[in-house]
C-alpha cells in the first residue's frame, strides 16, 4: 500500500505479472511518479531491469539549492543543466539569488531585460518539466522606503512580474539592512530607530507581499524571509520584536548558527525555531565559495544532524559560481535532504562523481582526483586523504627494493591522474 507514504513518495516493484516480465511504478502524486522514473533510470543496464522491490520516499519536504554566490552569475545554459540535474537527483527547489543581480538588488524595481526574460521563461519550463519550483529572491531594503504604499506597491507589481516568467516561491532578503540608516525621511517618522524599529518595517514590508501572494495566487508556496539576524543564536530584540509582528504565513530563513557553520545541529535549529516562532528554511552556505574565490570545494556534505533536513520547512545548498564542479557536493546534499538517517557521505560523494562522469571512466577517475585533492573546507575533510596510504606504503618500503618500486610506481600513477 502507499496510504503511509508521503507526497513525493513512491513506489516500483519488477517482477512478473500474468505471466509476463513487469515493471510497475507507482507515485503518490505527480512528484512521486517522477521519483519512481528517476530510480527506474538507475536500475537498467543494457537493457535489463535489476529486480528490485522499492519503497521510498523524502525525508525534507523541500530540497535544493539556491544560486546565491556573489560573483559572475551563472549563463542561461548553466541554470538550465542545473535543473536537468536536480531533477535526476530528486530535489525541487531551486532559488534564484545571485548577489551581483542589480534586477532583485538596488534595480528591484526595474523590469528585467528582454533577453533576461526570456531566460527565466525557459528556465520555468524547464524547471516544471523537471518537478522543480523555481523561486527568486529579492533584496530591496538598500533601496526602499518601507513605510511607503507605493514602494510597497512597486514590490508586489515587480512580484506579479517574476510570476508571469514562471517563479513561483519568493523570498524576502534583509541581511545587509542597517539598523540606524533609512532611505527615506518617512521610515525614520514612522519606526523610530535601533533594532526593533528595524523588525517593524521589515514586516510590515513582509506582511504586504505575503497577502498580495495569497490573494493574487490562491495556494501559493509561503513566502520566506532572510532577516537581518539570519546567523546569531537565540533571541535577540530584533529577533524577538520580528516574531511578534510577522505575519503567521511567511517563512523564516536562517543558515545556521553562523555564516558558513561547521556544524548545524537539531538543538541549534529548534533554538532558532523558538526564537522566530515560524516554519524555517535552512539556507545552508556550503559549498559556496565567494569568500575564498581561489578555492573550490568538492568534499561531500557533512556535520549537519539528521534533525536539520526533518525539522527544516526547506533544505537548499548554496551552490559554488563554478556550476558543474557544485554538483559533486550539492548532489551529496541532496541525498542528505533525501534520506538522512542513512545517508553516507563517502559512498554518496563517489556517486555524486560517477554522476558528474556520466560513465566515462577516465573522467571518473580526473573527478576523483580533483575532488579528492578539494575536499578540504570549513566543514572538515582532509585534503588530498586518499594519497595518505599511498605516501605511507612508499615510505614505508624503502628497505625492500621490489616493494619500493611497486609503491613508488602506485603513487606516480596518483600524481599523473
Amino acid at each position: 500500500g502507499r496510504g503511509d507514504l508521503p507526497s513525493g513518495g513512491y513506489r516500483i516493484a519488477v517482477g512478473e505479472a500474468a505471466g509476463r516480465a513487469t515493471v510497475a511504478l507507482d507515485g503518490t502524486g505527480a512528484d512521486g511518479l517522477f521519483h519512481a522514473v528517476q530510480t527506474l533510470r538507475q536500475l537498467v543496464a543494457e537493457g535489463a531491469v535489476a529486480g528490485v522491490t522499492v519503497r521510498d520516499w523524502p525525508g525534507t519536504a523541500v530540497r535544493g539549492m539556491t544560486e546565491g554566490f556573489y560573483g559572475q552569475p551563472w549563463t542561461r545554459e548553466e541554470r538550465l543543466e542545473q535543473i536537468s540535474f536536480m531533477g535526476r537527483t530528486k530535489q525541487n527547489r531551486y532559488l534564484y539569488a545571485p548577489g551581483d543581480d542589480p534586477y532583485r538588488l538596488a534595480r528591484w524595481r526595474e523590469p528585467y531585460p528582454a533577453g533576461e526574460r526570456a531566460g527565466f521563461r525557459e528556465l520555468a519550463e524547464r524547471a516544471r518539466a523537471e518537478h522543480v519550483t523555481l523561486g527568486w529572491a529579492v533584496s530591496p531594503g538598500q533601496a526602499m522606503c518601507m513605510a511607503s504604499d507605493q514602494d510597497v506597491r512597486a514590490l508586489t507589481e515587480k512580484a506579479d512580474a517574476m510570476w508571469a516568467l514562471g517563479v513561483r516561491v519568493f523570498q524576502l532578503q534583509f541581511q545587509n539592512v542597517s539598523y540606524s540608516e533609512w532611505h527615506c525621511d518617512l521610515d525614520a517618522e514612522t519606526f523610530g530607530d535601533g533594532p526593533k524599529a528595524a523588525a517593524r518595517a521589515q514586516t510590515r514590508v513582509a506582511g504586504a507581499l505575503a497577502r498580495h501572494l495569497e490573494e493574487r495566487y490562491p495556494g501559493s508556496e509561503p513566502l520566506s524571509v532572510l532577516p537581518t539576524e539570519f546567523h546569531q543564536d537565540g533571541a535577540t530584540d530584533y529577533r524577538t520584536a520580528l516574531a511578534a509582528e510577522l505575519d503567521d504565513r511567511v517563512q523564516v530563513a536562517w543558515t545556521g548558527v553562523g555564516v558558513v557553520p561547521e556544524k548545524i545541529t537539531g538543538s541549534e535549529l529548534a533554538g532558532a525555531r523558538a526564537a522566530f516562532r515560524r516554519p524555517l528554511v535552512t539556507m545552508d552556505n556550503y559549498p559556496v565559495n565567494d569568500y575564498a574565490q581561489d578555492r573550490v570545494f568538492l568534499g561531500p556534505y557533512t556535520g549537519r544532524e539528521p534533525a536539520v533536513a526533518s525539522g527544516s520547512a526547506a533544505l537548499l545548498a548554496n551552490a559554488m559560481e563554478q556550476a558543474s564542479a557544485s554538483r559533486i557536493p550539492l548532489f551529496t546534499a541532496a541525498d542528505f535532504a533525501w534520506n538522512p538517517r542513512a545517508y553516507d557521505p563517502d559512498a554518496s560523494w563517489r556517486a555524486a562523481v560517477e554522476d558528474l562522469a556520466g560513465g566515462d571512466a577516465a573522467a571518473r577517475d580526473a573527478l576523483l582526483a580533483l575532488a579528492g585533492n578539494s575536499a578540504g573546507s570549513v566543514l572538515g575533510a582532509e585534503e588530498s586523504a586518499y594519497l595518505r596510504p599511498l605516501l605511507d606504503a612508499f615510505w614505508g618500503s624503502r628497505a625492500d627494493a621490489s616493494r619500493r618500486d611497486r609503491a613508488a610506481k602506485e603513487l606516480r600513477a596518483a600524481f599523473s591522474v
